[in-house]
């Protein structure tokens, strides 16, 4: 038999349970196509529960509730939470209402980055050579060390950068007011591919950008699809998303994320909700509404997904993150 996922909120040393709203596509429907909406978790793949929420210190422990009884903090983690990464096992924030980035260990542990350092830190990144910001207002884009102290500023005069994303050692960035994509090489900034438009290779304000093996997602917010990219040949490998108010449509695309098995996680910041999709843009399922109960999102921005298959979800008006994960099959005897 396959297991009930179940949904688990501690905050505030209270042990609440419920249910989300889980949109699947009609048959046959593809990502612009008509969806159904019912309350239930998906008896087929893709089947999801979540897993963790984090908004308060005292979430920090794996077990909540008895930390609360112990006395555990009960203050706010984040102030409007936006971009989020995966550094391994520990989860990584950018905070614009708070003006700094920081590292939730895989233990518990707390760290941030140094009090004015970062006007609005907005998306971020894990790469090689340490972590990645945007600060979109400053037009800069920092490079981090492992422990949040600046090691030198990527590039700055950019043009609101937002997405950021690494590849073999390269990190490029989506200016959003310049309507570009771009890599980041010795403080300056080189095209690889864009302009204002809609055609193949043209953007219209971009924010969103994802690393999917050697290629990119691109999330084109104000022309309402993913483009998807191969930034070493500069050419457009495919791209899909329409404009409506229904499930599986991007009127707001906030960020993207490719999970462990391929799919594509996207926010949708008008919609409230978190949707599925293949690589060929076909489109699996929509997770939530807006509300603050598990599982609902107020204004859903980034979004990351772990090697492990674990998704976090920057639940941003909410002030918190919600941390999703697929259902394994249940193996009997």
């Amino acid at each position: 038999m396959k297991r009930r996922a179940l949904l688990v909120l501690v905050t505030a040393g209270l042990l609440a349970g419920g249910c989300t709203v889980v949109h699947r596509p009609s048959a046959g429907a593809s990502a612009s196509g008509s969806t159904e909406g019912v309350r239930f978790w998906p008896p087929e793949d893709p089947r999801i529960e979540l897993v963790r929420v984090l908004g308060l210190r005292g979430d920090l422990a794996r077990g909540s509730f008895t930390a609360w009884l112990r006395g555990g903090r009960r203050e706010p983690l984040f102030t409007r939470p936006y971009g989020v990464a995966w550094d391994g096992g520990d989860l990584l924030v950018a905070d614009p209402g708070a003006g700094r980035v920081l590292r939730i260990g895989a233990g518990g542990g707390l760290s941030r980055s140094p009090e004015g350092l970062l006007g609005s830190p907005t998306f971020v990144a894990a790469c090689g050579a340490g972590i990645v910001v945007s600060d979109p207002p400053a037009g800069r884009v920092a490079l981090l060390g492992r422990k949040l102290r600046l090691v030198r500023w990527l590039a700055s005069d950019l043009q609101r950068p937002t997405g950021v994303a690494c590849l073999a050692g390269r990190v490029y960035v989506v200016e959003t007011a310049a309507h570009r994509l771009v890599e980041l090489t010795d403080g300056k900034a080189a095209t690889v591919m864009g302009g204002r438009g809609n055609g193949p290779g043209l953007f219209n304000f971009p924010t969103a950008l994802a690393a999917d093996g050697d290629t990119l997602w691109v999330g084109d917010t104000l022309n309402f699809r993913l483009v998807h990219v191969d930034p070493v040949s500069r050419k457009v490998l495919g791209s899909f998303g329409t404009l409506g108010d229904t499930a599986g449509q991007m009127p707001r695309l906030k960020d993207v994320a490719v999970d462990a098995r391929g799919r594509l996680w996207v926010t949708d910041a008008l919609l409230d909700q978190v949707a599925l999709y293949t690589r060929r843009g076909e489109y699996l399922m929509s997770i939530g509404h807006n509300g603050a109960a598990p599982g609902e999102f107020g204004f859903p921005a980034g979004v990351a997904a772990a090697g492990d298959g674990r998704v976090a979800v920057a639940d941003s008006f909410n002030r918190r993150l919600q941390v999703f994960a697929p259902i394994p099959e249940e193996v009997t005897p």
